[in-house]
């Protein structure tokens, strides 16, 4: 059992002059998240080139969902040249709003079906 962690994902869709775009049409930002803390543990991310893989998914771990997300939209900003990074943006945007989302709802697993009568 995951415990105090979930996995929250983002999505975005790329440009295609991306070389991402000529291998996904969407852009994916998957995290492991401490659901105490806010801070991603984890995270994977669907771009094609190592450097920018890596790169990207080194500025999501450590950040915070909820506190940080300015910072690494700056950060992203002054240090990522590539095409992808409106995707890239939008794909972390929509990460935040839907852990935001399962923290307010309390939809962090599976919804209980209840049986029939």
């Amino acid at each position: 059992m995951a415990g105090n962690r979930c996995v929250a994902c983002g999505y975005a869709k790329l440009p295609q002059a991306t070389a991402a775009a000529q291998v996904y049409q969407m852009l994916t930002v998957a995290v492991l998240v401490d659901k105490g803390t806010d801070v991603v543990e984890q995270a994977s991310v669907s771009l094609v080139t190592p450097v920018a893989r890596e790169f990207v998914e080194g500025l999501l771990v450590g950040s915070n969902l909820v506190t940080g997300q300015e910072h690494f939209l700056e950060e992203l900003t002054m240090n990522y040249g590539g095409g992808a990074q409106r995707a890239v943006r939008q794909a972390y945007r929509d990460l935040c709003e839907r852990y935001a989302e399962m923290k307010k709802t309390g939809s962090f697993g599976p919804v209980a079906i209840p049986a029939h009568e």
